[in-house]
């Protein structure tokens, strides 16, 4: 098989894992494609956590087309699993067991229960492997995955509406809106990509958002709502706890027992934090306790503060800024608070930048931490 087929059934096997967005969290995003004498044979992805991987998926639909499994290259764009996890068996064992003849790899899985592992158990089985097909590709694709498997943090998208000089509202505080319907959409795309949406108080006691999904689209995953609220101010009959099967909280280890019943009585998860000299939600620590409830993503749409906060602690990933045509001048509220900068030097780098126009408007992309 020439390399061009190869990157073919490759590119087809991350189309694939791509449909999966926002469906399969904790778990990576995994296509797989069964060839057999430059013929397609099978496809499938994860479409589910719980649900079979890719793999199980592109073999039964190879069965369901009347095709014979045995002898044909798979391509996937991550390393088949080793392991049993929480819900499903190993994928290696059923490669081997359908007497595949060569796997193609679009990159390792960082996972260190597979990482290699699955490789080589199918070379041990006498399957051929090539990795590293489109890795960069691949590795995009899975970058929340990557972060959260490697460093116990969730993976985040700091998502903000400015005007062209950097506002996020007027004087008075004023922000409906800034963006327009257009804008808003991709918005609500972000958040049906990722677990969860993060808010400080002030944004609840002022626009008690709902912080959903409000899209025309078939399989819509709804992100889990986050306040930071040092005091536990969040009224228990806000949007976010009457929306949402769960909305998480986060207080101050000193806040009344009272106040944690009353809105655990009202369906939220309230979770006690440790704070900064100021009173203020630590957010590492917060993210932290996320990962290990299986929320691998975290949306911020915060005010200037919260944005500050995550930016100081190194939290922030992945920046996408839409900028829409207004000024509200030096007097508005600007999109990121102090981060006490002195010298341009030590400003913080923001990589690898995309500009997307969208309508009037135009949307920044960058990484911090992702170089």
């Amino acid at each position: 098989m020439d390399q061009n087929s190869k990157i073919k059934f490759m590119e087809l096997a991350l189309k694939l894992a791509k449909k999966g967005e926002g469906m399969t969290s904790p778990n990576p995003l995994v296509g797989a494609v069964l060839v057999k004498n430059g013929r397609i044979i099978g496809m499938g992805f994860h479409k589910k956590a719980g649900l079979p991987h890719a793999e199980i998926e592109a073999f039964e639909d190879a069965v369901k087309r009347g095709n014979k499994i045995a002898g044909s290259d798979l391509f996937v764009n991550l390393e088949p699993c080793c392991h049993t996890g929480k819900r499903t068996p190993p994928c290696t064992d059923a490669v081997i067991r359908e007497k595949i003849s060569r796997v193609f790899v679009g990159m390792t899985d960082p996972n260190p229960r597979v990482s290699g592992l699955g490789i080589k158990k199918l070379k041990k089985a006498g399957i051929k492997v090539e990795s590293g097909l489109l890795e960069e590709k691949s590795k995009k694709l899975n970058k929340v995955f990557i972060k959260h498997i490697t460093t116990g943090f969730p993976y985040v998208v700091l998502k903000m509406a400015v005007t062209l000089d950097g506002n996020i509202a007027t004087k008075s505080g004023d922000s409906k809106w800034i963006g327009s319907e257009t804008q808003r959409k991709y918005a609500h795309e972000l958040r049906n990509k990722l677990d969860s949406v993060l808010v400080g108080i002030n944004t609840v006691l002022s626009d008690n958002p709902s912080l959903n999904v409000r899209i025309n689209k078939k399989n819509i995953s709804q992100p889990v709502p986050l306040v930071l609220d040092s005091k536990l101010r969040t009224p228990a009959g806000s949007n976010i706890i009457k929306i949402h099967e769960k909305a998480i909280i986060a207080c101050s280890k000193e806040v009344k027992q009272v106040k944690v019943n009353k809105l655990e009585n009202a369906g939220a998860i309230v979770l006690p934090t440790a704070t900064d000299k100021n009173g203020h939600i630590r957010i590492k620590p917060f993210f932290k306790k996320l990962v290990k409830m299986d929320i691998t993503s975290v949306l911020l749409e915060g005010g200037s503060k919260v944005a500050s906060s995550a930016i100081s602690e190194g939290l922030v990933d992945e920046l996408n800024i839409f900028y829409s045509p207004k000024i509200v001048g030096g007097d508005g509220i600007n999109m990121i608070a102090g981060l006490g900068i002195d010298k341009m030097s030590k400003a913080i780098p923001v990589n690898n930048i995309n500009i997307k126009k969208i309508g009037q408007e135009f949307m920044v992309e960058g990484y911090i931490n992702n170089k």
